[in-house]
């Protein structure tokens, strides 16, 4: 069963300008920013959002796509057992149809594990985990 995902376009732009505020050489702004960033794993839907960003919003800039998978693989790695059923599926299948992306750092940033930046080798290693821990 794949699991079928669409943004709120309210929570999308939201967290684009989150995303977008995060790039900003004020310090103040990014500790902010990245506040709320931290606020957001409280909802399960946050990291749909990211993978949709990186994988789904080729119009945006190549750096904001690039932190949204970033961000996620760092999600990945430290809140996994709590993502909600299908989440980790829907991660790794958009990044399977997105490891051909015409950009090279975007590329990069779905599927190259020698980077240790990769959103989906990190879903991919995380879904080892027994069944049981995932709440």
């Amino acid at each position: 069963m794949e699991y079928e995902w669409k943004p709120d376009e309210q929570g999308l732009q939201q967290i684009l300008q989150l995303l977008k505020e995060s790039q900003s050489p004020d310090t103040t702004i990014q500790r902010t920013v990245q506040q709320k960033l931290e606020q957001l794993n409280q909802y399960p839907d946050f990291n749909n959002y990211l993978i949709f960003v990186l994988t789904k919003l080729k119009s945006e800039d190549e750096p904001t796509r690039s932190l949204s998978g970033l961000i996620l693989k760092n999600n990945v790695k430290a809140h996994f057992q709590n993502f909600p059923n299908g989440v980790t599926d829907f991660i790794k299948s958009e990044c399977l149809n997105n490891i051909g992306d015409s950009s090279p750092l975007i590329r990069a940033t779905v599927g190259n594990p020698t980077s240790g930046s990769s959103a989906c080798v990190s879903a991919s290693l995380s879904v080892s985990l027994p069944l049981s821990s995932v709440s």
